[in-house]
Parts: C-alpha cells; sequence; structure tokens
C-alpha cells in the first residue's frame, strides 16, 4: 500500500509540479549565470530581474494550471478521457503471483513526500515568524521625542512616500529595521537618537525601502521560498535578492545630494558587527552585516552600469518575466511524454480525422462492439515483459468509431507503462464495431476504454470458499456499473473467509461526466480487507453517467458493497 501511494502521489505530481519545476529550473540557469558573472548592471536593475527570476516560478506553474483548463487545450494524460462514452472497464490479469517492483515512479513519489514535507516546514516558520512580528509591533512605543517623528514625516513628503510611517526608538534594536505592512514602523537604536546625521540617513534608507514597497515584496519572497524550500536554487536566489535590495537602496540613498559617499559608507560599517534578531530579522527589512563588502564594493564602483534608465530597465523586465513564464508554460508541455500510439496508428488517424466529419460525444444509438465485451477480453493479453518486471495498473484507451465501425485515432490518454500501453493499443486496434447512430444517420463517436493490468496478490491466489458472495445494492437514480461482473475478479479476501468477516462496505465517490469515478473513500468500514477490496473494485469501475436534460452530469454517490458468508460452510 504504500509502494502504491508513492507512485500515485508521483504520477500526479508529475504534471503540475516537476514538470514546471524543471522548466523553470532550465530557464532561469542562464539567467542565474549572467547575474553571477556581470558586475555592470544597475543595482537596481539586478534587484529587480532577481526578484522576477524567483515570481516566474510560481507564476509558470499557475499558467499552466490555467492552459491546461482552457478550452481546446490538449488534454493531460494524468486526467480521463473526455469521451463521454465509456466502455465497462476491462481487466488482464495473469496466474502467477509476483509483487509490484521499485519503479522510477516511486521515486519521484518519495521526492514529492520530502519536497512537501520541507515546505510544509517552511512554511509553518514563516507562519511563526510573522506571529513574531505582530506581537513586537504590538509592544513598540512611538519615539519619545516628537522631533523625530516630525523629521520622518518631512522626508516622508520629500521622498514621495504615501503610507503613513511611524518611528520608534529601542534600547534592544542592535540595527535599524523597518516592519512592514500598510503602516510601517521604523525601529531605530537609542544610540542613534542623539546623533543627527546619522539618523538623518538611516532614516532615509529605510524611506527609500519602504517607498519602494520593498517590505511587501519581501513577504511575497518569504512565501514563496518557503512553498519551494527543497529546491536549492529557491534559496539561494533569496539570498541574492535579500542583498541586492541593499545594494539598490544604497544607490537611490547616494543619488541625493544631500547625502555624502564616505558619512553614508561609515555609517554602514557601524553595523557591521551587529544583526537582527533571528525572529524580527526575518520578516523585517534591516541592515545585513554578510553583504557590507559588496556594498562598499558598489558604492566606490565607477563602471557605467547597465540598465539605469527606467524605460529600458522596464523594457527588460517585462521581456524576460513573459519569457519565462511562457517558457515554463511551453516546456512543460514539450516534455510531457507523447501518446502512446505507433505509426500505424497515425496513419490510421489521417484518414479518420475530426476534421473529415464531426465527432460526436454523446449519441442517440451508442456503437456496440461486434462480438461482445468477451470478445475485446480474449483480445488482450498480459505482456510476459511486464509480468516478469511486476508492472501493473490502468490503462485508459480513447479511439473513435468511424461511418464503418473501424476503430481509428486510438491514443493513449493515461498510461502505465509502454509495453502495457502497447498491449491495450493493439487489442483496441484489432476490434470492430457496430456504428454509432444520431437521427438515423451513422457518425463518428469518440469513445474510451479503461484497461486494468492487475498481478494477484499472494494472498488472492488461494481459493475462496465457494458460497462466499459479494454484491452490489446501488441506490435509486444513482449512475449504473456497467460491468458489476468485475467484482467476480476481484474476489472476496481469502483472509476474510477464514476469519468468518462479513458485512456491508460503503463507499462514497463521484461520477463524472465521462462515467470515470473520482475521489472514492469508504465511509463505513467493515475490515480494512474488505475496505480494500471495495475500493479497488470501485476504483476500476466503469459507470453510466447520470443524464440531466439529455446531457451527462457529475454526480456523488455512496455505494454499498455487501460481503456475505451467510451460505459458507464451517
Amino acid at each position: 500500500m504504500v509502494l502504491d501511494g508513492l507512485s500515485s502521489l508521483g504520477s500526479a505530481a508529475v504534471d503540475p509540479l516537476w514538470r514546471p519545476l524543471l522548466a523553470w529550473t532550465v530557464l532561469a540557469l542562464p539567467l542565474w549565470a549572467l547575474l553571477n558573472w556581470t558586475d555592470r548592471l544597475h543595482p537596481n536593475a539586478e534587484y529587480r530581474l532577481s526578484q522576477i527570476l524567483l515570481v516566474a516560478l510560481p507564476a509558470g506553474m499557475g499558467a499552466v494550471v490555467i492552459a491546461e483548463m482552457m478550452p481546446g487545450a490538449p488534454h493531460s494524460p494524468m486526467l480521463p478521457a473526455r469521451s463521454l462514452v465509456v466502455l465497462p472497464a476491462i481487466e488482464a490479469s495473469t496466474g502467477s503471483a509476483s509483487s509490484a517492483p521499485w519503479t522510477w515512479m516511486h521515486a519521484v513519489g518519495l521526492l514529492t513526500v520530502g519536497a512537501l514535507g520541507v515546505g510544509l516546514f517552511q512554511l509553518g516558520r514563516f507562519v511563526l515568524d510573522v506571529a513574531a512580528v505582530g506581537r513586537a509591533r504590538q509592544h513598540l512605543e512611538p519615539a519619545a521625542r516628537p522631533s523625530l517623528q516630525s523629521e520622518v514625516d518631512r522626508l516622508r513628503e520629500r521622498f514621495g512616500v504615501h503610507r503613513p510611517v511611524q518611528v520608534c526608538t529601542s534600547s534592544d534594536a542592535a540595527v535599524p529595521m523597518t516592519l512592514g505592512g500598510l503602516h510601517p514602523t521604523i525601529l531605530v537604536p537609542d544610540r542613534l537618537v542623539d546623533a543627527t546625521e546619522k539618523l538623518r540617513m538611516t532614516l532615509r534608507h529605510e524611506l527609500v525601502h519602504i517607498r519602494r514597497w520593498d517590505d511587501c515584496a519581501q513577504l511575497v519572497e518569504r512565501l514563496v521560498a518557503a512553498l519551494f524550500a527543497g529546491h536549492p536554487l529557491v534559496g539561494r536566489l533569496q539570498v541574492r535578492i535579500a542583498e541586492a535590495r541593499e545594494r539598490a537602496c544604497d544607490a537611490a540613498v547616494l543619488n541625493d545630494e544631500k547625502t555624502p559617499a564616505g558619512d553614508y559608507a561609515r555609517l554602514l560599517t557601524t553595523f557591521a558587527d551587529e544583526g537582527a534578531s533571528h525572529r524580527l530579522g526575518a520578516l523585517s527589512l534591516s541592515e545585513s552585516p554578510s553583504s557590507l563588502i559588496d556594498r562598499l564594493s558598489a558604492m566606490r564602483s565607477s563602471m557605467p552600469s547597465l540598465l539605469s534608465s527606467r524605460f529600458a530597465l522596464g523594457t527588460v523586465l517585462i521581456t524576460v518575466g513573459l519569457a519565462l513564464t511562457l517558457g515554463v508554460v511551453a516546456c512543460s508541455d514539450g516534455v510531457a511524454p507523447p501518446a502512446s500510439t505507433d505509426d500505424s496508428a497515425t496513419t490510421e488517424s489521417s484518414s479518420a480525422s475530426p476534421e473529415d466529419g464531426e465527432v460526436f460525444m454523446v449519441v442517440e444509438d451508442p456503437p456496440e462492439l461486434v462480438g461482445g465485451m468477451s470478445a475485446l477480453q480474449e483480445s488482450i493479453s498480459y505482456p510476459e515483459a511486464a509480468k516478469e518486471a511486476g508492472i501493473e495498473g490502468r490503462v485508459i484507451v480513447q479511439f473513435i468509431v468511424d461511418q464503418e465501425g473501424s476503430v481509428t485515432n486510438p491514443k493513449v490518454t493515461r498510461g502505465v507503462q509502454e509495453v502495457l500501453d502497447q498491449a491495450a493499443l493493439s487489442a483496441v486496434k484489432a476490434q470492430e464495431f457496430k456504428p454509432g447512430r444520431q437521427d438515423g444517420e451513422t457518425v463518428k463517436v469518440q469513445m474510451s476504454l479503461p484497461v486494468t493490468f492487475k498481478l494477484p496478490s499472494q494472498q488472492s491466489s488461494e481459493t475462496s470458499g465457494p458460497d462466499a458472495s459479494i454484491r452490489i445494492d446501488p441506490p435509486p437514480g444513482a449512475p449504473k456499473i456497467q460491468d458489476a461482473s468485475m467484482l467476480h475478479s476481484v474476489g472476496y479476501p481469502d483472509l476474510a473467509v477464514k476469519a468468518g468477516i462479513e458485512g456491508t462496505v460503503h463507499v462514497t465517490l463521484t461520477v463524472d461526466e465521462q462515467g470515470i469515478p473520482q475521489n472514492p473513500r469508504v465511509t463505513q468500514s467493515v475490515h480494512e480487507s474488505l475496505d480494500a477490496t471495495a475500493l479497488e473494485f470501485v476504483q476500476n469501475a466503469s459507470f453510466t453517467p447520470v443524464q440531466n436534460g439529455g446531457t451527462p452530469s457529475r454526480t456523488q454517490m455512496t455505494l454499498p458493497i455487501r460481503f456475505d458468508l451467510s451460505n459458507t460452510d464451517e
């Protein structure tokens, strides 16, 4: 069960998480290398480009989700087929017992668990830091000298800061810091209060941060870094942004002719051996001793700075941001595995493509399989290579039945492994159908077929009691199971038969418009073995969706599955 859970988690996380993350990493590395290599960028350009690089990660992942939800978008292979005509599920089994091996999808699932664990831990620390800053603000008192607040108000108007800013002094504050928000607070150490010129330069520095909304930007950066803490590049990028932020602020302060560069440099060295408290420093804008040498070097640099004008920087930021975001979307789609079809399937589809005529999802008379489901069952064989490797799973094949009843354009919309996908495709391509009809005319109909390849467990290889029975009592008006005989292939658990365990397991699920069960869960349990058997049956079953005004609709239902041993001979 643990291995199955890891495999399912890995499969579910590939499309929405790992592919966009891989695409962002490939696209971000060249820009990251460029930022590390060049020293000619203006500090503000370096700061903003680093921010764009970080924000492109969640923006790109969100764009991937939106792109997949748009009409006409390629259907994700992780989702059920879009066909509304769904054939009953077919199960291909083998008599030899085997255990599923460790595959790369299990490794992806394990990696996902680790990434989620690290992300949740860092997110918890982020929440605690926010709470610590909130508590600190409640205990701060305004500066005792009214002239200090007046000086802040005067500088605020001069620098064009529209948010109200409060200034506080504290003997516990080792370095100046800004507690951001809609009403920022500048916290000044007591030792600066009597140093008029140093205090004025300190206030200018903090007000530049507030004018540029650096406090709010830092909050977003810390949140993104917490969510993607498992990615090593994200953590290094966060540190780089913090250092670039201070250099950009220094450059803005020095643009003011009233701030001498020498005095400002001596002010920075004043805080070289000091640091903010861990909790307050995590979410406040404070001096960074680790970046002091870089900041002083940037102040002394006489090299011309690229992208110093607002127009040039804005153009580059928009271009880079769009390129990264759209690149993540494009690369995520590009690295997705193609549908498992061969050349012959492609050739067939070229003569029966949707352009040659309308393809119906729902018709009055659906296509009927010549020879019935037994003919399709007999044509499916479990590949020997998959048996030996212990590979199993559920393959969903989507195809079109044309006006002559032939199968065209078959493709795997949810695969397991190439040999199993090809086995399901080969069986479907060999079938003949009685064509579907709409308004008395034969039409093309899109259909889906779930094929389950299952290796029996050691427990199920033994025989159950001949009188042990399983039956289903679906509620009136609920979606009907298309092939209830699958219960016989699932089988009454031998452990439960020997222990005399019986009862009714209630499984609650949602049947979507395609008749595919979604999110099945046991809401009334009897025993773990019976619960697992009931869930296994529901997960591999196909339903006839409920019609609402002639249109299939999503339905939530509770399915009672009765395990009965009342007639078993003791």
